[in-house]
């Protein structure tokens, strides 16, 4: 990997004002933006969070040897900063900014690849994967990036969030290229194209699965306005668009496309797919993974084979199952998508569907209140647990999830009821333990996630891992 170390380079592209030092001539070790790893000679950005605001760190940086440093205008934390001979750079936005110099810092990688960018509420992830199945089965090297994480070849990068930080983004954009990879399938997520995160990047094509008022809160969007045009932004970022053509706000979404080539899904074309994973919702998934297909000009047999192929980790993914049971792991964790995942487990005829799950905590409380009012009508057993409270005690959380249940189902009733297994790994045991003849026990809400947190700190679970483990004992 060729990295670009002229500070004239790097900044191409940029609008700012040089408020200390001079750049001719000035070449750069590394670009950084966390102040912990900055050593002699880096340029490091200043980001403003929701957290924490690196600006307090800038005396910090100076000492550590920053020869650049990137400030965002207006930031009270610049006053009274002795910058001795660092070259400081002032920019409106230092999110902004960082996906610039990111882009620059590695030359540019994302104008050499063939990029699709998934956005929408639901089926980000199984659509992306699908279209990556479609690509290689036409022959072609492919890199995924997405909520399950970053897939390289055989490499298999776990992440924080759906979209990367734009540098990481970057630099896997250019770890991909040196490998001999042509085109990058990618979930763009609201929040990405809120803070720049993918600022920069010609999307090849922008595939739109739908939008339901979500992600709406605390550390989200402010409302659902804000949640929408964020998604909006996409359409800005390229020149071909592949379209549900019943998403919700439709007319918002195609007054976005009006310069691009739009490609849409209908209803009306009645096309249906043999499909590892169940659910009209995966039809639909499919089908926008197609038109990206058809658009890209492979041919139709191809496409269907690799539709009917692929298995997406976490997502209506058949863990075990053997003559009195199955164990299936789906992400839903809020209210559309586990009515959609429920009513399609329903439609194999099980005998009883138990469901396990909990919400995430510093998170909106409607999702609480939807998965109980849903979980209530829709399954025939229920077991609140734990997933991700971060900051929040799971029992708190609980009792919100009860709010709404407990309309449909009465704590500690082991027929038609709900039961409260706060340690996930024992909720999880408790359904395999006790089940009944032609059980269906749906663990819900966390899917491919490796890791769980609680008291803002992380540990491994993987739903995956600790059902076999469970499984292994128990048939001992």
């Amino acid at each position: 990997m060729k990295l670009v170390n002229s500070l004239e380079k790097i900044l191409n592209n940029l609008d700012y004002k040089l408020l200390n030092g001079k750049i001719d001539n000035t070449n750069i070790c590394k670009v950084v933006y966390n102040s912990r790893d900055v050593k002699k000679d880096d340029l490091f950005i200043c980001l403003n969070g929701s957290r924490f605001d690196s600006h307090t760190k800038i005396s910090d940086v100076i000492n550590s040897g920053a020869k650049v440093i990137v400030v965002e205008k207006g930031n009270k934390n610049l006053r009274g900063i002795d910058f001795k001979d660092t070259i400081v750079i002032e920019v409106e936005n230092t999110r902004l900014a960082l996906s610039i110099i990111s882009k620059n810092y590695f030359g540019c990688p994302s104008d050499k690849l063939i990029i699709v960018g998934v956005t929408g509420t639901k089926g980000k992830t199984t659509t992306s994967f699908m279209i990556k199945n479609i690509i290689e089965q036409a022959g072609y090297k492919v890199g995924l990036i997405g909520t399950i994480g970053i897939f390289m070849g055989d490499e298999h990068i776990y992440t924080d969030n759906t979209t990367p930080e734009s540098y990481i983004l970057h630099e896997y954009f250019a770890k991909m290229l040196d490998s001999g990879i042509t085109h990058v399938v990618m979930e763009v997520s609201s929040q990405s194209l809120k803070y720049y995160r993918v600022y920069g990047i010609n999307f090849d094509y922008a595939v739109w699965t739908n939008i339901e008022p979500e992600h709406i809160g605390e550390n989200e969007h402010t409302d659902f306005n804000d949640y929408l045009n964020s998604k909006l932004k996409i359409f800005s970022m390229t020149k071909n668009a592949v379209i549900n053509s019943f998403t919700k706000n439709y007319d918002d979404v195609i007054t976005a496309c009006k310069n691009n080539n739009i490609r849409l899904y209908e209803k009306k074309e009645n096309r249906t797919w043999n499909l590892q994973m169940p659910g009209f919702y995966n039809q639909e998934n499919a089908s926008l993974a197609y038109e990206v297909g058809k658009a890209m000009g492979i041919d139709y047999d191809i496409i269907k084979n690799a539709l009917e192929k692929v298995v997406v980790p976490g997502r209506c993914e058949l863990i075990y199952k053997d003559e009195e049971m199955k164990i299936i792991v789906d992400f839903s964790y809020e209210n559309n998508g586990a009515e959609k995942f429920l009513n399609t487990i329903r439609e194999s005829n099980p005998k009883r569907i138990v469901t396990i799950y909990g919400c995430g905590g510093n998170r909106s409380k409607d999702r609480r209140y939807g998965m109980g009012e849903v979980t209530g009508k829709l399954a025939d057993f229920v077991i609140l647990t734990a997933d991700n409270s971060r900051y929040e005690k799971t029992i708190d959380i609980i009792a919100d999830i009860e709010t709404t249940l407990t309309k449909y189902k009465k704590k500690n009733d082991l027929d038609n009821g709900y039961i409260i297994k706060e340690d996930r790994r024992e909720a999880i045991e408790y359904a395999i333990k006790n089940h009944k003849p032609g059980d269906v026990i749906c663990v819900m809400g966390k899917g491919h996630e490796p890791m769980m947190e609680m008291n803002g700190e992380k540990i491994r679970f993987l739903d995956r891992e600790v059902i076999l483990d469970i499984i292994s004992d128990y048939k001992k």
